[in-house]
């Protein structure tokens, strides 16, 4: 094979599966971030897909631990509501039923509400509807919005 930049010959399924234990020995990864890797570095989708499989099969893959671990955590460095959370795990490749049991675990033990007080703590200069923007972008709903802020939001619509 050529050195750095240079063309190489065709990998064997070996080679790929070794490419991604050291792609996943940097950081955990899930299956689709993995399986486009490896077909970034030349693998035919059967062999990504191959590659994932063997590497589920040996224990170094699974995304719903990924997928609950990283929502919990996200959620607590920066309190944001389940739209935007959810949105954030699909994309990262999460297949749409493993989001969605992540979100479950990372909900169960604190409210949207509450994480609305904590995104707004420390931001009480800010006029009533900067917070009801900002909750927003923080992909809060309406009901938690208008509850954690007390602004009407049928009537203050028009002043966003």
């Amino acid at each position: 094979s050529a050195g750095r930049g240079g063309l190489r010959r065709a990998e064997s399924p070996t080679d790929f599966l070794a490419m991604a234990i050291r792609y996943l020995a940097r950081a955990e990864r899930s299956a689709s971030q993995v399986e486009q890797y490896v077909q970034g570095k030349g693998a035919s989708r059967a062999q990504g897909l191959g590659v994932v499989r063997e590497l589920e099969r040996r224990g170094y893959l699974d995304d719903q631990a990924y997928a609950t671990r990283w929502a919990e955590s996200r959620l607590s460095r920066r309190p944001m509501g389940r739209e935007r959370l959810k949105l954030e795990l699909l994309s990262r490749g999460f297949e749409d039923r493993v989001a969605e049991r992540a979100l479950q675990s990372a909900f169960r033990s604190i409210s949207e509400q509450e994480l609305a007080c904590r995104a707004l703590e420390g931001r009480m200069t800010m006029r009533p509807l900067q917070w009801v923007r900002f909750l927003r972008q923080r992909g809060f709903d309406d009901d938690t919005i208008q509850q954690v802020t007390q602004v009407d939001l049928e009537t203050g619509l028009d002043e966003l």
